[in-house]
């Protein structure tokens, strides 16, 4: 019989699903997952329909993505000085207040766009405050040798979810009204708090210098760790240097969707649910393909690659403005955007030190998310003046260029993360070993 491979070692995807605190951490973000996709397709087309305006559907991403950049540094302060698992329970229940107001509001008076704006603010705000502290939480939650697996479980089914969801959405806009819709996200949000809280004999951490002295210094020196930190690690600076330029071309294409499905594909709120929907897809093989191939290794090249093969689709999507092709493209697109983000949220979980991570994402989020409502602005005026479909080419050639250059970057080029087995064998063999990866890159977080 012939010996196993080393691979065959490592633990099933499914597998740290026995873990019933992740099952229950994995279960609320489905339903959050779900119920907000089919919320932000509704967002969409009830402005979109209401105003017909570019610029009031860019105004949306602008809100949500402002909010983020306010709060993202006391986001993530917050989260490496209290228990995590409570403050996603709080962020989930304002989310589902706020949403409730709406309902009542468009029910009672009618559609009013500054309260459309001030939900999306409100959104954006606390899922600044709940992204980080679940990123956070899932290593405490999972451990090391779970990782990759969780994150892999997780970026494979909020990719399937979303897609159901997209596309259910458009439907159920179009055919029960926007309310339903954000009623269900609504409740969606409470099912994820009601979870969460349920996770039992576990205690997030809440900050190394708290926990180790008894002493809580002031937010502002914690702020000011965690850029000392950035600071002085060259990878994780150009990480977010370089998600930065390429969030800035993709606002200009991806807050448009719903422009796309109408001028260029001449559809409607169904046609642009599917291609929000097989966006979302994409990203369960992409996500699947980094741990099967472990990605981490070369993460850097990855991110490289990766960006300028997404901007080839947003540049194929402009040239070719046909429903099948465009459907194609989408799900591309996707499938990549899936395998670096997955790849980076694990690399960046094995080294940055836990009681850092809240911070590390709350700026890393700053950084990166500063420039999206530029680009939206800009894709917005680009329409009105133009058309989407030269929005779209500039934006893919934008993403192209802005993740190609770092190709002359050593430091990007050549990050990577080694597992400490792999590493020791490299140094039996003679070799010198790789050091750890130092950074991450993602887009638009779906969630």
């Amino acid at each position: 019989m012939m010996n196993k491979s080393k691979d065959d070692k490592r633990p099933r995807t499914l597998s740290v699903l026995r873990n019933r605190n992740f099952a229950r951490l994995f279960s609320a973000g489905a339903a959050s997952v779900a119920g907000f996709a089919i919320g932000s397709v509704a967002l969409t087309i009830v402005v979109y329909d209401n105003t017909g305006s570019p610029l009031d559907v860019a105004s949306i991403g602008v809100s949500f993505t402002l909010a983020s950049i306010v709060f993202s540094l006391v986001a993530g302060a917050l989260v490496d000085r209290y228990e995590r698992r409570k403050l996603m329970v709080i962020s989930d229940l304002v989310r589902a207040a706020s949403l409730a107001l709406l309902v009542a509001w468009l029910v009672l008076f009618g559609f009013s766009l500054p309260l459309v704006l001030l939900v999306a603010f409100i959104l954006g705000s606390f899922t600044t405050l709940f992204q980080p502290a679940e990123r956070a939480l899932t290593p405490e939650v999972v451990g090391e040798e779970q990782i990759g697996n969780a994150n892999a479980l997780v970026q494979t089914s909020t990719s399937l979810f979303q897609f159901s969801a997209n596309s259910i959405g458009g439907v159920l806009v179009v055919a029960a009204g926007a309310t339903i819709a954000f009623g269900l996200n609504a409740a969606t949000f409470l099912a994820s708090a009601i979870l969460i809280a349920g996770i039992a004999g576990f205690s997030s951490r809440k900050g190394a210098s708290a926990a180790s002295s008894g002493v809580r210094g002031s937010m502002l020196k914690d702020i000011k760790e965690g850029f000392s930190y950035i600071a002085s690690n060259r990878g994780l600076l150009e990480f977010t240097v370089s998600a930065g330029a390429g969030n800035f071309f993709l606002a200009m294409a991806l807050q448009f969707f719903v422009v796309y499905a109408d001028k260029a594909l001449d559809g409607n709120g169904i046609t642009f649910g599917i291609l929000t929907g097989l966006f979302a897809l994409g990203w369960a093989p992409g996500a699947y393909a980094s741990t099967r191939y472990k990605t981490v290794r070369r993460a850097g090249l990855v991110w490289i690659v990766v960006g300028v093969l997404v901007g080839a689709c947003f540049v194929m999507m402009s040239l070719i403005p046909l429903l099948i092709p465009a459907m194609a493209f989408a799900f591309m697109a996707g499938t990549l955007l899936g395998l670096s983000n997955t790849t980076w949220l694990t690399a960046v979980q094995l080294i940055v030190p836990t009681d850092m991570q809240g911070r590390y994402f709350g700026l890393d989020q700053l950084g990166s998310f500063a420039v999206i409502p530029v680009g939206q602005v800009l894709g917005a005026f680009m329409i009105a003046a133009s058309s989407v479909n030269l929005d779209f080419l500039v934006a893919g050639i934008g993403t192209a260029a802005s993740s190609g250059i770092f190709i002359l970057s050593p430091y990007l080029r050549a990050l990577g993360w080694k597992e400490p087995a792999d590493a020791a064998v490299t140094e039996s063999a003679g070799g010198g070993t790789l050091a750890p990866f130092e950074g991450g890159i993602r887009t638009h977080e779906s969630r």
